[in-house]
């Protein structure tokens, strides 16, 4: 893996990091180790790497930024999802993938030279959580019904009443959930 993968510089990203983490709870803290592991194999492995910078090489200014990294963020999920063949935790994804989001934007700060601030992290997060709630609606095969129940808190509730149903497994597309594509044939 190129040295990229390192300790975050910019307290912003390492607050919205710590924060992050410690919104999971102890039950998934093993699947969101796992997720976040394989997403950062995924953007920094020597195969894959390439890959993920002429990605980011569609960012043109800093307003860019959020849409391009939610993106991408979401894809790989999506890919990751994808490649686990149903096996990836559904309820540490959305942590993860804004971990491995804070990791991508520091590498633009970085790398790029663009600087990275609270409206920027603002934006991507809730761009990687847009596109997230829409992937995990695909990967379960819940209705936009019983989407809103868990976003207003009611998730617990649902599940009961869904435990006598046998549960919906789906493949998901290569692109699902993610926001529109900032850039012609991305990665």
């Amino acid at each position: 893996m190129p040295g990229l993968v390192s300790q975050l510089d910019n307290r912003l990203l390492i607050q919205a990091q710590k924060k992050t983490e410690a919104s999971v709870p102890e039950q998934y803290r093993r699947g969101y180790t796992s997720i976040v592991a394989a997403g950062l194999k995924a953007m920094f492995s020597d195969k894959t790497f390439p890959l993920m910078k002429s990605y980011l090489a569609a960012i043109k200014s800093p307003q860019d930024i959020p849409q391009v990294v939610a993106h991408g963020i979401v894809k790989l999920m999506s890919i990751l999802f994808n490649e686990s063949k149903g096996k990836m935790p559904l309820e540490p994804s959305v942590p993860a993938a804004i971990v491995l989001m804070t990791h991508a934007l520091d590498y633009i700060e970085e790398v790029m030279k663009m600087p990275i601030d609270a409206n920027t992290i603002a934006s991507a997060t809730d761009l990687v959580d847009k596109g997230m709630l829409h992937l995990i609606k695909q990967a379960s095969g819940l209705s936009d019904a019983d989407m809103q129940q868990i976003i207003m808190g009611k998730g617990k509730e649902l599940a009961a009443s869904k435990q006598a149903q046998p549960p919906q497994a789906g493949a998901l597309p290569s692109q699902a959930g993610a926001p529109p594509a900032p850039m012609q044939g991305g990665v």
